[in-house]
């Protein structure tokens, strides 16, 4: 079933006219891309409005970024928030490093005809535990507390292996 059956008429009449009658939310495969990447993206946008609005170091250095995230990890005692400005960007570069993945799972599910509902629910899922991920690195500052941040990051993982058994599963029937 098509997350579009949940929405009003006036909203389906809307995105039909955009999309030649088609039903964009019937997979969420093609959407999920550029939120995976927004999402991604956000901490570090974040993070420069912070480095830039608080002149953290005379402000956020476009010229050089990393040279910037390098000079601000090497300080002996970092304020709160220049510790929340590397977590951010240890945030983005984490996330960066998990769109390939999560964009194999996407392509091996379709590949491999998982039902689009199982499809959806993995893509909302693991951009959710992607969001809440991204919460709790920005916002953890002690050691027993990232531990939540560790079990939402293996959730993801597992999730994608899930993705990975299950398109394995559908292609030789005979191993069920």
């Amino acid at each position: 079933m098509s997350l579009s059956n949940k929405l009003p008429s006036f909203l389906k009449d809307l995105i039909s006219s955009f999309t030649g009658g088609k039903d964009p939310l019937h997979n969420l495969t093609a959407l999920s891309i550029p939120a995976s990447l927004l999402l991604a993206a956000w901490p570090h946008w974040y993070t420069i409005y912070l480095a830039q609005s608080n002149r953290i170091q005379g402000g956020w250095s476009n010229i050089n970024p990393r040279a910037f995230v390098v000079k601000l990890a090497q300080k002996p005692k970092p304020t709160p928030l220049e510790l929340l400005i590397l977590r951010g960007q240890a945030c983005q570069a984490n996330s960066f490093e998990n769109v390939p993945l999560f964009l194999a799972a996407l392509v091996w599910a379709n590949y491999t005809r998982l039902e689009v509902e199982t499809i959806n629910r993995f893509i909302l899922g693991y951009l959710a535990s992607r969001v809440l991920y991204t919460v709790l690195y920005l916002k953890t500052s002690t050691y027993w507390n990232s531990f939540a941040r560790t079990v939402v990051f293996n959730f993801g993982i597992l999730w994608i292996v899930s993705i990975w058994l299950q398109g394995g599963l559908a292609l030789a029937p005979s191993l069920k």
